[in-house]
């Protein structure tokens, strides 16, 4: 089983202005390492938009990469989770609209996700994790998503991770 852990962020979230990224890593616990990690950043974006994005790389490198492993996405956004698990379905039912009868919101990364979800033959399980709790992996894909080496940096020394990057 695979673990990945993705997250986004924007800071001055929704402005033309907002710089923001994304972070995804594959963290073994078993060994206490990184084995793969990936960051982009974005100019004028938003929060909800890098967080889709990072699901997005997430289901890319699971698929390209461990087409034959169940993959555990964590994701620290409920959004993102509700999408993947939930909403997307009923979304697609009903033509890309929402229960207001509105288009639905980031609708370009979301029929990119639904590429994904839609396959039967797909091994990956979105779940929810608590942001800024502690879990290594979630702290590490948040320090890549913010741009901070010296978070990232921290967090490896302080646990004794093996960064096999």
């Amino acid at each position: 089983m695979i673990h990945i852990y993705c997250d986004g962020s924007a800071q001055g979230n929704g402005n033309k202005y907002a710089h923001g990224g994304f972070g995804v890593i594959v963290f073994n616990n078993t060994t206490n390492s990184v084995e793969y990690k990936y960051s982009r950043q974005s100019d004028g974006t938003t929060n909800n938009r890098e967080e889709l994005k990072a699901i997005i790389h997430a289901f890319e490198l699971a698929e390209n990469k461990y087409p034959e492993e169940l993959c555990i996405i964590h994701s620290d956004s409920a959004y993102c989770v509700n999408i993947c698990n939930d909403w997307i379905h009923t979304w697609a039912k009903n033509r890309w609209f929402n229960s207001k009868n509105k288009t639905v919101e980031n609708l370009d990364l979301v029929k990119i996700i639904y590429k994904y979800v839609n396959v039967n033959s797909f091994s990956c399980h979105v779940e929810k994790v608590q942001g800024h709790f502690g879990i290594i992996g979630n702290e590490l894909a948040d320090a890549l998503a913010r741009n901070n080496q010296v978070k990232y940096n921290k967090i490896i020394k302080e646990n004794n991770i093996i960064d096999n990057t």
